[in-house]
């Protein structure tokens, strides 16, 4: 971009009429002042950059990329907090993120990334990692280069910002990259999700895009959550947590603490039992009786539903009956909550043994018929 417009200024500075039969006399004059200003140009670029160990080949930085940075990208827009909301407000510009998570990268069989690390980003954020390094191999050029180009639907004029946290050269040179490749309307956030923030702006959960097929898992699950039952007036009631961390391969492992003063203990058909009294209908909780692996992925949440089961009874009725089961069937959702809704059934199953970290519960002989007339049709957890 740079030279182009050296070309365009030097084409400028010849009389027209000097064009014709003094043609080698002309192209010396245009070699001449093109060096000139070139060399102008670059003089201009590197005492932009000095004093930033920036290389000087590839103008990018090589290492210690947490560090101060200067004030502007050459060839790019750098954006303000005020300016960043408002054209997030505009929905007309790709947030692509650039933070370098600590971890091992991405695993070459499966390729999703490997690390414990938790990142939260500028909402509708795409994060990208590491293709801010200075040096990129084939394959982490050929993953920031395919990824551009889906997100910005093959148009290199669509609007793109790069950003990391503050003082991260990662965007800066993920945006240079992208300036180098023909985009036209390149922006640079300079101050990311630090500046974001402190502007008081929410963030949200993020994943790293797949490194191998270029999908984008969901937004994961937070360190830990509370959870709530919901009576049929739409009133949360907490009950407890559940912890999530993070393993290999988008899986969590997963323990669930039911602990509120809202449970009183009582001694049902021999056994002891917390229970929600005080209303018209009791709700039980029964701790599944069996080793879990305790371990679930956002596709798959069975071992976190058998960390919640309940039994329902009349305050009027003898002992407790497992076949009024309840089993919350739940679901993950775009804000990263889960919510589930209540499924009857019978629990009894849970007599006898099964195979060691089996799934015994069959819900294909649940059904959610006058769900909605139990005291806790539904369920929420959320951080």
């Amino acid at each position: 971009m740079r030279f182009l417009s050296i070309m365009g200024l030097a084409c400028t500075l010849v009389p027209q009429r000097f064009f014709g039969t003094k043609g080698i006399l002309i192209n010396m004059f245009v070699k001449n002042v093109l060096a000139a200003l070139l060399l102008f140009g670059l003089a201009g670029l590197a005492h932009a950059l000095e004093g930033y160990a920036v290389d000087p080949e590839t103008g990018l930085r090589m290492e210690r990329y947490r560090a101060p940075v200067p004030a502007d990208v050459p060839g790019g827009v750098t954006l303000s907090n005020e300016s960043a909301a408002q054209m997030h407000g505009a929905g007309d510009i790709v947030f692509i993120d650039v933070y370098p998570p600590k971890g091992l990268g991405p695993d070459p069989l499966d390729g999703f990334w490997v690390t414990n690390e938790k990142r939260s980003t500028i909402p509708g954020g795409v994060w990208l990692p590491e293709v801010g390094r200075g040096t990129l191999d084939a394959e982490a050029e050929d993953y920031f280069k395919r990824n551009l180009a889906r997100l910005t639907e093959g148009e290199l004029s669509r609007k793109v910002a790069f950003y990391c946290t503050a003082d991260c050269w990662q965007s800066w040179n993920a945006s240079r990259r992208a300036i180098e490749w023909g985009y036209t309307a390149v922006h640079w956030y300079p101050l990311g999700t630090d500046g974001w923030l402190e502007a008081g702006f929410e963030l949200q959960a993020v994943q790293p895009v797949n490194f191998l097929d270029d999908t984008t898992p969901g937004p994961g699950f937070p360190d830990s959550a509370s959870i709530y039952l919901i009576d049929q007036k739409g009133e949360e009631f907490n009950i407890g947590t559940v912890v999530f961390s993070g393993q290999e391969g988008g899986a969590y492992g997963v323990d669930v603490d039911i602990d509120s003063a809202g449970f009183e203990d009582q001694f049902l058909s021999m056994r002891p039992f917390r229970c929600l009294t005080g209303s018209a209908e009791w709700f039980c909780y029964l701790p599944y009786p069996y080793e879990l692996k305790k371990t679930i992925t956002e596709d798959d949440l069975t071992e976190l539903e058998y960390q919640l089961l309940f039994i329902w009874k009349s305050p009027k009725s003898f002992g407790i009956d497992a076949w009024n089961g309840v089993y919350y069937k739940l679901s993950m959702n775009a804000d990263g909550t889960l919510s589930g809704n209540l499924l009857q059934g019978d629990l009894n199953v849970l007599a006898n043994p099964p195979e060691p970290y089996s799934h015994p519960i069959d819900l294909m002989e649940f059904i959610d018929e006058g769900a909605k007339n139990r005291l806790y049709p539904s369920i929420i957890i959320r951080p």
